[in-house]
């Protein structure tokens, strides 16, 4: 299996991706017991992120649009002194709404997409391209 090989659909993984898993479950424990529940914050965006960049692939904006929105959530509650799970919560029908709406779009390329047939063929040449190149 090759590593370093993105697939233009689909879901994708790397090992950088299962380090970061790694770390986010290291740093969620040690959270736990020195900074308490707003710890759980780290799964949460982690999740996040692996939703949105390596299942459903939803471009730069709608992702940026939901952590604006996600970040403006839980300093309201930081302000008003409200549990930060709240703000978990609050935040999941714009995940939703992001979700649908990349779906949607005509480029999508996440989980259940299947490339065009000319696409499926640029892809193969490009990457027997690089197999020339590195082999």
């Amino acid at each position: 299996m090759r590593w370093n090989f993105h697939p233009s659909h689909g879901f994708r993984f790397s090992v950088t991706d299962a380090l970061a898993i790694i770390a986010c479950g290291i740093a969620t424990v040690w959270g736990l017991r020195e900074l308490g529940s707003i710890a759980w914050l780290f799964p949460f965006v982690l999740a996040h992120f692996f939703l949105f960049c390596n299942l459903f692939r939803v471009p730069r904006k709608p992702e940026l649009v939901w952590a604006g929105c996600f970040v403006f959530i839980a300093t309201v509650c930081m302000i008003t002194e409200t549990h930060t799970l709240y703000a978990m919560v609050i935040v999941l029908p714009i995940t939703f709404a992001v979700l649908i709406y990349s779906i949607r779009l005509p480029s999508y390329h996440g989980i259940f997409s299947m490339p065009s047939p000319a696409a499926n063929a640029d892809s193969t040449s490009t990457q027997s391209y690089s197999d020339e190149q590195v082999g």
